[in-house]
């Protein structure tokens, strides 16, 4: 490996008309206001008064100088990114007006940005960034902030880093111009002559370049285990374009989700998927760098086994993120009320398990016009509710830490693995589950639990209380934990309660239920026949059922709908909550729980 160093100033290396190319196998533009505020106050430190203004070295830059004389930029774009958008801030300070215009420092930050043409001047189409990794959305504001005029409004309304970032250091250069004039333009001399400088290195290969950035880390940001299997996909993929193309499709629908945070995700649910076609349920997990990319330990089959750079992984990958940005758009009604409960847990463990449930559908996916949503949730609608049962019962055990749900969640995914028709019901890991704890110790531990915890109870309660028949929450507004005898104690009289019977009830688990928020403000600290006209009118929000249940005293025949404690009372009482009301709901909260999570269906 060849490579040639030299110290090089950053306004001299802008401005010398070379082309700076972030490659395909990059990762994403990803400072946020965070460091570019660090970078602004080291600058600021360095600059002091102006009066004796030392150099000051920004970190390295590593390069490739491609076929068309390019520098391809292996390490340092987030530096070179950052510096060009904030040239582009003082240039826009002096083009509108906001410092005094000079046409030297205009013409000097301008040409750091873009082409010159000594007789035409600046050729505003050709800038010196070119980014191959960037998203068609982050790429629009890209263009918009590079272009010789912009729309500000249009970037302040964009949450992309490049908006911000941009916005940022403008605003500090605006600032600085009002509070130290004088100073501006020493400000301006500093970035323009030999200050601020960086260590260039040129490879003498992409090989050599992509050696280094599958080792080397950012100054400021590490790389992503995604970054840097991105890297090693690359180097042996022989259709790069199509797999640069198809990554940064996988970003953009990441980019545009509040689901999915990054590619690590899908990523890390990936391994877990061979380990589970491997058939491994030890909980003493690899890392995902070493288990897809190292061979020198036998349990990194996935690098043994070639896992990263089979023809279905990108694919895959592709169609696990649109699972995971909307499961609704694939699952089953019933499958996707599982999925709510699910996403209440305390962690987020048990996603392994609904990923290989993806994986062991993927071929539905072959055909998206004509996708098969019945067959692919047929699983879903088959083992969610086991699962749901198995951690759930651990949870009221108080034993539901992550190693203890990794293992009933590896082990169901090698059950599935090597599946016989009569071992459906996972008659291994269920005798390994604890029992549903006696009523008392029940309503102890209910009593002792969060406010967290409190709402994954009510809120699969409230799903076993309508029979999983509606979507309990589908205008996604805020549920909260309502006290239906208020927590706070009023001195009045409070439907024959005292202080130490409320003090002794009011944590109670039949006294709470889950209410929407404007509904839960309303209802404050109210009596239970206020409150009743309340939470009659529920439905026009959220699909609570005991919820409007408890706030219809007048009560026709239902059959055998077990759940109402009003059914139980004159209907002359049914306007007041008394300590029996909470000792009847807690036992029926218990009862139909314990028959859920109790059945082998």
């Amino acid at each position: 490996m060849q490579f040639d160093s030299k110290k090089e100033y950053v306004a001299r290396l802008l401005d010398e008309g070379q082309k700076f190319i972030i490659p395909e196998y990059q990762r994403p533009y990803r400072w946020t206001k965070d460091e570019c505020e660090t970078l602004w106050n080291d600058i600021l430190g360095v600059f002091g008064d102006g009066s004796n203004v030392e150099e000051y070295f920004l970190g390295s830059i590593v390069t490739y100088k491609n076929d068309n004389g390019g520098l391809e930029i292996i390490d340092g774009q987030q530096r070179i990114t950052t510096l060009t958008l904030l040239f582009r801030a003082f240039y826009e300070c002096f083009s509108h007006g906001i410092a005094q215009k000079n046409q030297f420092f205009l013409v000097g930050f301008g040409k750091c940005i873009w082409e010159i043409d000594f007789k035409k001047g600046l050729i505003f189409e050709n800038n010196h960034l070119n980014s191959k990794v960037i998203t068609d959305n982050n790429n629009d504001i890209l263009k918009n902030i590079l272009s010789e005029k912009i729309d500000i409004t249009k970037i302040k309304n964009n949450n992309s880093n490049y908006a911000k970032n941009y916005i940022f250091f403008y605003e500090k250069l605006r600032e600085f111009i009002v509070n130290e004039p004088l100073l501006f333009e020493k400000l301006c001399e500093m970035f323009l002559q030999k200050k601020l400088f960086v260590l260039l290195v040129v490879c003498d290969s992409q090989e050599s370049a992509m050696t280094i950035f599958n080792t080397l880390n950012s100054r400021g940001l590490p790389l992503s285990n995604a970054d840097i299997l991105k890297g090693y996909i690359y180097k042996k993929v022989k259709n790069k374009e199509k797999f640069a193309n198809d990554w940064k499709d996988i970003e953009t629908k990441i980019e545009e989700s509040e689901n999915v945070k990054d590619l690590d995700f899908l990523f890390l649910q990936y391994m877990h998927i061979i380990r589970a076609e491997n058939e491994d349920t030890n909980t003493t997990t690899q890392g995902v760098l070493p288990f897809f990319t190292k061979t020198d330990k036998k349990e990194y089959y996935g690098a043994l086994q070639n896992w990263l750079y089979k023809p279905e992984t990108i694919p895959f990958i592709s169609n696990l993120a649109d699972f995971w940005i909307k499961p609704e758009n694939y699952l089953s009604e019933k499958s996707n009320r599982y999925i709510d409960i699910l996403n209440l847990f305390q962690n987020d463990t048990w996603k392994i398990f609904v990923s290989y449930l993806v994986w062991r559908k993927k071929d539905c996916f072959n055909d998206n016009d004509n996708f098969d949503r019945y067959k692919f949730s047929e699983e879903f609608d088959k083992y969610l509710p086991k699962l749901i049962k198995f951690i759930t019962l651990q949870f009221i055990n108080k034993n539901a830490s992550t190693n203890v749900i990794k293992d009933i969640v590896f082990k169901m995914n090698v059950s599935l693995k090597k599946l016989k028709k009569n071992e459906e019901n996972f008659p291994e890991i269920q005798q390994s589950i604890p029992k549903m704890p006696k009523e008392d110790m029940f309503f102890d531990i209910m009593k002792n639990f969060d406010t967290r915890k409190i709402k994954y109870i009510l809120f699969l309660y409230a799903y076993i209380y309508n029979y999983f028949e509606e979507d309990i929450n589908p205008k996604n507004l805020k549920l909260e934990v309502e006290h239906i005898l208020p927590k706070e104690w009023q001195s009045a009289n409070f439907d024959g309660w005292t202080e130490v019977l409320h003090k002794e009830y009011v944590e109670k688990i039949g006294n709470k239920i889950l209410l929407d928020k404007p509904s839960n403000i309303k209802c404050k600290d109210g009596f239970f026949a206020k409150k009743q006209t309340i939470y009659k009118n529920v439905y026009d929000r959220a699909n609570l059922k005991e919820v409007k249940d408890l706030g219809t005293p007048k009560i026709e025949n239902k059959g055998d709908n077990i759940h109402n404690v009003l059914k139980q009372k004159d209907e002359n009482k049914r306007n007041i909550w008394e300590k029996q009301d909470i000792d009847n709901r807690e036992k029926e909260i218990y009862k139909n729980l314990n028959s859920f999570l109790s059945s082998n269906n």
